[in-house]
């Protein structure tokens, strides 16, 4: 049971490698976050990505001056 207003969860469990693994903590450090939240996060970033993609957009990374760096394929 959950109390009022909490959003239910699933718990899942994963098998990383011990190099997905540190990338997935140095993360959360980074963000002052925990596993999950990088998770939440990592999958609302692909969501965005994949969404571009299916309507012919392009995903990019921009410098502080807004001149187009990186674009992201592959997804």
């Amino acid at each position: 049971m959950t109390a009022q207003g909490e959003t239910p969860r699933i718990q899942i469990n994963l098998d990383l490698s011990p190099e997905l693994y540190e990338t997935l903590d140095k993360l959360a450090q980074q963000i002052s976050g925990d596993h999950a939240e990088v998770l939440v996060k990592a999958i609302a970033l692909m969501e965005v990505a994949v969404e571009a993609k299916q309507k012919g957009k392009h995903f990019w990374i921009a410098d502080e001056n807004q001149n187009l760096e990186t674009e992201v394929i592959g997804i």
